[in-house]
């Protein structure tokens, strides 16, 4: 009798080392969510607020930056009010424009399937009221409570949707997958980007991260050395993210679909925008290092937040950095068609703001 608290003891301690162990073989950005408490149901999903955008800084000198942090891994995917509409938009998208926003080369088939797998295990762990995983031998049912949805992977490659598609059909972020070339350098072998800006996945699969940024002034200059480097560097305990954002002018009869897929450009035949057609479009973008394949998962979450809604710090920080930018880098992001607006909108809202701290003074 006397060694049953020992016994006790020993036992309790046998079942913390099992439990450590079983939480120690999951990817450490992925055992973190485990301790979560699961997130509002379906019928709260309109009241989810949106995961917070970064803020615009107000950098008074313009340089390209990769700004990158630790990956907040508890909301590597998110979902908020905006999804139903959102998931309208892409179905519409994947259903008439599918070739310009869906294209995956041969050899990245298993690097879509990871991606996939990893997605539904982390929406159906992160989100569980509202989306359910089952397996049936080889495949996998995924349901989405939300849509009604099921889709179905695993098993006969040939039956089924392209797994990057099921992705996306879940998720609120567009995805990509980068893959390393004969030369060394990453490549876009696969992209479900919906959500574009000034270009199309059909236009660009098989482009090097070199050559997608072609267009951006500066970038090569800048930052094109620390990138190469740093996806060389990513590995699966070391996922990472970023933002950026810009501008948009829209006309005002456009729906979300117009404002969201912008092909061509960010700026709409609107040559005299009012504040409520300027959009500041921003994107959390997300990089992880697939443990299998060893390809990287690129994420891309678009926020659309118009210029009215901005804050008063973040808007003068907006119209210091659209003061900063030289002539060909304010070219490229079409300040020409806009910026005069900002800047008129952010000072008469300041000096809005001083009269009626100074009536309350009063």
């Amino acid at each position: 009798m006397k060694n049953l608290p020992c016994i006790g003891l020993a036992i309790l301690l046998l079942t913390f080392v099992a439990l450590k162990i079983r939480k120690d073989l999951l990817p450490s950005w992925l055992a973190a969510t485990k301790h979560l408490v699961k997130h509002a149901g379906c019928n709260d999903l309109k009241r989810m607020a949106p995961y917070p955008a970064q803020p615009i800084k107000g950098r008074e000198r313009y340089r390209v930056m990769m700004d990158i942090k630790k990956l907040d891994v508890e909301n590597w995917l998110t979902l908020d009010k905006n999804y139903m509409d959102e998931h309208l938009v892409r179905s519409q998208l994947l259903a008439h424009e599918k070739h310009k926003v869906l294209q995956c080369l041969p050899e990245s088939y298993d690097a879509c399937l990871e991606a996939l797998e990893e997605v539904v295990e982390f929406l159906t762990q992160r989100f569980a009221n509202m989306f359910e995983m089952k397996k049936y031998g080889e495949k996998t049912m995924v349901y989405n409570r939300m849509t009604g949805e099921t889709f179905a992977f695993g098993g006969a490659r040939s039956e089924q949707m392209d797994p990057l598609e099921i992705a996306v059909r879940l998720t609120m972020e567009d995805l990509s997958i980068l893959m390393k070339n004969a030369d060394g350098e990453y490549y876009l072998a696969a992209s479900a980007s919906l959500f574009p800006v000034g270009w199309t996945v059909a236009e660009r699969i098989g482009w090097t991260i070199s050559q997608l940024h072609n267009p951006v002034p500066l970038w090569h200059q800048q930052v094109a050395n620390s990138v190469s480097k740093f996806l060389c560097r990513l590995t699966p305990h070391s996922p990472m993210e970023r933002s950026n954002y810009f501008v948009e002018v829209k006309r005002p009869d456009e729906d979300l679909f117009e404002i969201l897929y912008r092909p061509t450009t960010l700026s709409e035949d609107n040559p005299d925008p009012s504040p409520q057609d300027i959009v500041i479009r921003r994107e959390r973008q997300t990089f992880r290092r697939l443990p299998r394949t060893g390809t990287i998962l690129f994420g891309v979450k678009t926020f659309l937040t118009t210029l009215e809604e901005l804050p008063m710090q973040e808007l003068e920080n907006l119209a210091r950095e659209v003061n900063s930018w030289p002539e060909h880098v304010g070219e490229y992001k079409g300040r020409e068609i806009w910026g005069a607006k900002v800047l008129e909108f952010c000072e008469k809202k300041k000096q809005q703001q001083e009269m009626e701290s100074e009536k309350m003074e009063v």
